[in-house]
């Protein structure tokens, strides 16, 4: 190698290292901010008040758990009563339908409203088992934690199976409306999926532990009741 080959060699090495440290400082930059971000969400409170009280009108008994689903934020909230009202044991990033909500036949949105659990799938398999008619495929999933999104939707882990109670969303059951998790665990916290409500595999198995087949869910759509307006 001649001295001006081995010059234009190093100035290119030095740019590749350059530009490979600006891309790290980036990433890590990203991931302070998303993390700063994480830590400074506050749930909102009186809104999730407002919903779990609706739950009292079907039946609920404040001793059990329940789920709340707050589309405004992408959120899944498992809560309980305590000594000073509603308390939230646990909190999830979920993505909800990228079709919107509502409760049509063929419409692939989310159903908005008060559920039941129907039925509890997927205890014991290994996460990221897939699942075909709520049955094991023996097929393990492979977890993306970018933002490949992919047109295949595998269901994983876990299922929870709801049930509509109320007349506007009565066709949950028969839409097989799940609470599950993805493969597309990058994807998590932006509506996604095709009116299923999607968490990461950790998640719902945590969650599948949680919860029994009868415990209450109420998904709460962004255009529904806001704080401090009357049920």
């Amino acid at each position: 190698m001649n001295k001006s080959t081995f010059s234009l060699f190093f100035r290119c090495s030095i740019l590749l290292l350059s530009l490979l440290f600006a891309s790290c400082r980036a990433a890590a930059k990203n991931d302070s901010t998303a993390a700063e971000a994480a830590a400074a969400y506050k749930p909102d409170m009186a809104r999730l008040r407002l919903h779990y009280e609706a739950l009292k009108n079907h039946g609920y008994a404040e001793a059990d758990t329940a789920i709340l689903i707050d589309g405004y934020d992408n959120k899944l909230f498992l809560v309980h009563s305590g000594s000073t009202g509603m308390n939230i044991i646990r909190s999830y990033d979920i993505s909800v339908s990228k079709y919107g909500y509502g409760a049509a036949r063929g419409s692939n949105q989310t159903p908005g409203g008060v559920h039941m659990i129907a039925g509890k799938y997927g205890k014991g398999q290994p996460l990221g088992m897939s699942f075909y008619d709520r049955r094991p495929t023996g097929e393990i999933a492979g977890i993306f934690t970018d933002t490949t999104d992919i047109e295949e939707d595998p269901v994983t882990s876990r299922i929870l199976w709801l049930k509509g109670l109320e007349e506007q969303n009565r066709t949950s059951y028969w839409r097989f409306i799940y609470i599950h998790g993805t493969h597309e665990e990058g994807l998590i916290g932006t509506p996604q999926s095709k009116g299923c409500i999607r968490m990461r595999n950790a998640d719902i198995i945590e969650l599948f532990d949680r919860v029994r087949e009868g415990s209450y869910v109420n998904i709460i759509e962004p255009d529904t009741l806001r704080s401090g307006e009357e049920l």
